[in-house]
């Protein structure tokens, strides 16, 4: 089987994430051919899961070209797509968004040729976003790949979907041990608690809240708790985060944006996660957070559901409230067992749902 993944841009985030994530499990479990088509590169700085998809695919990999250096050639790229389907023989075009969101893809001639029933291909589609609609699609794909229940519940049409949610991988997973990590780092063995926010510095995941908490708790404690805030500061968001770097308490670390081996290394000395987004379908990270066997705040958002409720201790948005939260968690046994947790995929039922699904649509649509 041939498996062509149209992405809207790899710069970084959990899109780019979740396929890095299907493309390792794909490359280990099955002999599925991967191709990935990026629409359009954002990023010539932040590309650690980019990379790491070129490292897995080599040849396989075609990018057309630059955003914001418009070229002829770019647009001949994308223009092409349908033609380069063809060529490599594709089975499953697998998109990584809602075709109708993808930038300058819905109003140019390539979707309604890539959507010709008359190929045969058969189309996925993956929403990551909450802005999902689907009585707004112009475009429709022969069945969805979700990633939360709370899209697939929303979906009613006579449709081949599944839900297949990240896997809790042990790759996430530091090998060594807490103390030898904090050695490296410089901390204390006792006496410090360490407190981890991951994700791209954006309104919507509030990192602003958590510096917030943070400076209560640095006016009562000093630096007995630490916090951490891994992710990248795009320069396209530093209207949000900018102004939020001129007034920081001393027990808040930027890190910026880390590689998969230096982030496990956060997660081995972390006390707790603080995931303040308001605004995810799903959160990666909080799946990395689980598999670390790590105590989880975040707010339980509704589209979360009984997947999420019972790993979490629920952010309220007072900040008093939540501060009162914060010592009580860090100071409280884990709600939660990772040895107890036997209905969550791991990377080898991740890989055979994504195949089903594949063998479903292409027997059902022949």
């Amino acid at each position: 089987m041939k498996v062509l993944f149209l992405a809207s841009h790899l710069s970084t985030g959990g899109m780019p994430q979740f396929l890095l994530k299907r493309i390792e499990a794909l490359k280990k479990y099955t002999n599925t051919e991967v191709f990935v088509y990026e629409w359009q590169e954002f990023s010539k700085e932040f590309t650690i899961q980019r990379d790491k998809i070129i490292e897995l695919i080599g040849d396989n990999f075609f990018s057309c070209g630059y955003r914001y250096a418009w070229t002829k050639e770019n647009d001949d790229n994308r223009n092409n797509l349908v033609q380069y389907c063809k060529d490599k023989k594709i089975d499953i075009i697998h998109i990584e968004d809602v075709v109708e969101d993808i930038k300058n893809f819905k109003s140019c001639k390539v979707p309604r040729e890539l959507y010709n029933k008359n190929h045969k291909w058969k189309i996925v589609e993956t929403p990551h976003s909450m802005n999902y609609n689907p009585n707004n699609k112009i475009f429709e794909p022969d069945g969805y790949c979700f990633t939360i229940t709370y899209h697939s519940d929303n979906t009613n049409k006579n449709i081949i979907k599944d839900v297949i949610s990240y896997p809790l991988d042990d790759s996430i997973v530091c090998p060594r041990s807490k103390n030898e990590i904090k050695d490296k780092m410089g901390f204390r063995k006792n006496g410090e608690y360490h407190i981890i926010n991951v994700g791209l510095w954006t309104p919507g995941k509030n990192q602003g809240y958590a510096i917030e908490l943070a400076k209560k708790l640095w006016n009562k404690y000093g630096r007995t708790y630490i916090f951490h805030f891994i992710g990248n500061q795009a320069g396209n968001f530093s209207n949000y985060w900018d102004p939020l770097m001129k007034d920081l308490p001393p027990n808040i670390m930027i890190h910026g944006e880390k590689n998969l081996d230096d982030v496990s290394e956060f997660y081995k000395i972390a006390d707790l996660m603080l995931f303040t987004s308001t605004w995810e379908s799903w959160g990666i990270v909080i799946e990395e957070a689980i598999a670390n066997n790590i105590k989880i705040m975040a707010h339980n958002l509704n589209h979360y559901g009984n997947e999420r409720i019972s790993f979490i201790e629920p952010l309220s948005g007072n900040i008093e409230d939540d501060y009162e939260l914060l010592i009580n968690t860090i100071h409280s046994p884990i709600k939660y067992s990772i040895n107890d947790i036997n209905t969550k995929l791991n990377m080898r039922s991740f890989a055979d749902k994504h195949i089903n699904l594949y063998k479903n649509l292409l027997n059902n649509c022949e």
